[in-house]
């Protein structure tokens, strides 16, 4: 009997000190625009209105989490990775995009189409123009958990010690607007999302990451507002330079 009763105790003590790991980083975008000041003055919209789409997630070299751990979907090794799962809901907001004025259609990345060496903005471009998609929307998550000390991300969360525990999560989506062709910028997009939560409501990490999810979701629906709601002035902007 008492042997059983230490059994128990022991798989509550497991139970309760499970742990939860964030995400990894956001990729960086500096690497998908012009390399310096001449560049970016030398690099030129094609203007290809209506354009086609392609739509690309890209985050930090190695990227995981714990949905992509237990289904899969990062690719590619070097400085960025590129994830095809749609975790964060992204179908339903890009339904708005293709009914936008001046888009022609959306297409997805395939990793058949991209070499398995990441370094920059070509072997997207590439990849973009055998889907024949004229511009490119390049999105990516920088998403962390913090406990009291909002200046240090935690890396790891223990699920469930302590009732009045507080997480944040804060998730900031950026993205870009890249002409398959010449790789000029058309548009950058940077909105941030907040929550709030008691670590207790996190029964298992499906839970907590089920947190991180739905904040990266929210987060996507705000760039995608912001899109929508700047999308006349791009097309104004540059049919005036076509």
């Amino acid at each position: 009997m008492k042997r059983m009763m230490f059994f128990v105790v022991m798989a509550g003590i497991m139970s309760g000190c499970a742990t939860y790991i964030p995400p990894g980083g956001k990729a960086d975008l500096q690497l998908f625009g012009p390399p310096d000041i001449q560049a970016g003055f030398a690099a030129k919209p094609t203007n290809p209105f209506p354009a086609s789409l392609a739509i690309v997630r890209v985050q930090a070299p190695a990227y995981t989490n714990y949905y992509l751990e237990q289904r899969g979907g990062s690719y590619g090794s070097g400085r960025y990775s590129v994830i095809m799962a749609k975790e964060a809901g992204e179908d339903l907001q890009l339904e708005r995009l293709a009914k936008l004025q001046k888009i022609a259609g959306l297409v997805s990345m395939n990793r058949i189409l991209l070499p398995e060496r990441l370094e920059g903005d070509r072997e997207i471009r590439a990849a973009a123009s055998r889907l024949r998609a004229d511009l490119i929307f390049l999105y990516t998550f920088d998403t962390a958990f913090f406990d009291r000390d909002v200046a240090k991300p935690l890396t790891v969360i223990t699920l469930g010690l302590s009732p009045t525990r507080k997480i944040s999560v804060s998730t900031t989506c950026s993205a870009l607007l890249i002409d398959t062709r010449t790789g000029y910028v058309y548009s950058a997009y940077e909105v941030t999302e907040r929550a709030e939560t008691f670590s207790t409501s996190w029964g298992s990490r499906d839970s907590a990451d089920e947190t991180r999810r739905k904040n990266e979701q929210e987060a996507f629906k705000k760039l995608i507002d912001e899109f929508v709601a700047t999308w006349p002035k791009v097309l104004e902007r540059h049919r005036t330079r076509s």
